[in-house]
This record gives C-alpha cells, sequence and structure tokens, in this order.
C-alpha cells in the first residue's frame, strides 16, 4: 500500500460512518473497533453516552492498521500528548493539511495568533481544497457523525496530528512480504514470470519451438515455474512420442 492509499483508506473509513447516529450501527460498530483494541487506552471502555470524537479517530487508525504507530485515545487532549511524544504533533494553525491528517480543534479559540488552548475536538480530514479542507468526524451537533468545511488557517484550529504515512507504508510493505503464505509468494512469482519471453539462446536452440509443435507443453507462459507433477507429464509425453516413432506410428522425435 502507498502513502497515498493509506492515507485515503483512513479518511475512507470516517467517512464511511458519517451519517450515524449516536447509538445506532455506525456509533456502535466504532466503539466495537475501540473498545476491543488491546492496548485499552488508560484500560477505559468508551460508553454510548461519552463524546466520541477521538474515539472515532482513534477507531480508524485501529481499523486501518496503523495504531501502532499513531497510538490510541478516547480523550483529544491525550492524543495531543501522544503526538507529541512520537513526534506526529504540528503545532501550527496555518499547516495545510493532507488527506488522512487529523485535525484538533478548540472552540474557546479567539482567532488571534497560534492557538495553544485545551483541545476540544477532532476529526479526519477528508478532502483537501485551494485554501480549504473537510474533515469527517464523530460527535458532532446531535451526537451524529458528519463532515466539516475548514479555512486553512481558520478561527477554531488548534493543530494537527500528522502521521507518518510515507514510512508507515514502508513499514506495512515490509511486514506484508515478511508474512506471505506460500500461495502469495507462488502467487507473486507466478504473475512476474506470467509473459516473459524465451532467452534468446532458447530461441536459437529451437527445442523448445519443437517441443510445442509436438504437444509435449502448449507454449504460454514459457518462463514460469513448472511444478514435478508438470515436469513428470511433460517426460511422460516426449516418451510416448519417441515410442511412437520407433513403432512407426507417429512422427519422429
Amino acid at each position: 500500500m502507498t502513502e497515498s492509499e493509506l492515507r485515503r483508506a483512513v479518511a475512507d473509513t470516517v467517512s464511511g460512518w458519517v451519517g450515524g447516529l449516536r447509538g445506532g450501527a455506525e456509533h456502535q460498530e466504532i466503539l466495537s473497533i475501540y473498545n476491543a483494541h488491546e492496548p485499552l487506552a488508560r484500560g477505559y471502555r468508551v460508553q454510548v453516552g461519552d463524546a466520541y470524537c477521538a474515539t472515532t479517530v482513534s477507531a480508524a487508525w485501529i481499523r486501518v492498521g496503523i495504531a501502532g504507530y499513531t497510538g490510541t485515545e478516547c480523550s483529544c487532549n491525550r492524543l495531543i500528548e501522544i503526538a507529541k511524544a512520537r513526534g506526529i504533533w504540528v503545532e501550527d494553525d496555518g499547516y495545510e493539511p493532507g488527506i488522512g491528517d487529523a485535525c484538533v480543534y478548540d472552540w474557546d479559540d479567539d482567532g488571534r495568533g497560534d492557538n495553544v488552548g485545551r483541545a476540544e475536538h477532532i476529526g479526519i480530514v477528508s478532502a483537501v481544497s485551494q485554501g480549504g479542507f473537510t474533515v469527517a468526524e464523530g460527535n458532532t451537533a446531535g451526537g451524529r457523525i458528519g463532515t466539516r468545511s475548514m479555512a486553512v488557517n481558520g478561527r477554531y484550529i488548534r493543530g494537527f496530528i500528522c502521521p507518518k504515512y510515507g514510512e508507515i507504508a514502508g513499514a506495512l510493505s515490509e511486514k506484508e512480504d515478511e508474512e506471505m503464505t506460500g500461495e502469495e509468494i507462488y502467487k507473486r512469482l507466478t504473475e512476474y514470470l506470467r509473459g516473459k519471453n524465451l532467452p534468446q539462446w532458447v530461441e536459437d536452440q529451437g527445442e523448445y519451438k519443437k517441443a510445442v509443435e509436438l504437444g509435449i507443453t502448449d507454449g504460454s507462459d514459457p518462463a514460469r515455474f513448472t511444478t514435478r507433477y508438470e515436469a513428470a507429464i511433460m517426460v511422460k509425453r516426449a516418451l510416448d512420442k519417441a515410442d511412437a516413432a520407433k513403432s512407426g506410428e507417429g512422427e519422429p522425435v
């Protein structure tokens, strides 16, 4: 998965919950994902009646598989502390976020200077535009999961949590390679070898072409791996052709 795909996956996860209501299926899914995660932050299971904006962000990170790189929390301010410790906090109201970054709010912001107040809300940036961005958020008005349009350097921005998506994507790719099953390895190698041309020396030798003409192999995907049973079948075909030629019943091999 690329950095762009990973960012999009986080944003799409929260966007997929948009429209949900407190206590509804989407909200229950968010709580289930968060509360089932280990280790559970501070050992606290989030309840239906709790504010759940930070829980929504954490659940998205858990769902996409990057919680080990971001940390999780049901408190906005504790998420900021975690982000600072991990070097992914951006203390700049004027920062232009990317898709998948988390925007943190302070509703007491007076709009003057850099806001360093207490955080009160958080969501995931789901779209960006010239001079602005859209945030998908849990626990909006009425307990809904909704979206909000923000201007870059707009009022109420407390700062941003910006996971190192490029590094995370690279680490996840390496982990996927390490954890591939034998079937996955075979599939990838087969896809890599499919359609590769014959080496020139094989073309020049002409024996492979003759084998195809005799029906020993069908000539498709000549560079792919051959199993022992496939090799045995081809040898049997060749021997049958040779026996037939000797008895005068077939074409000379």
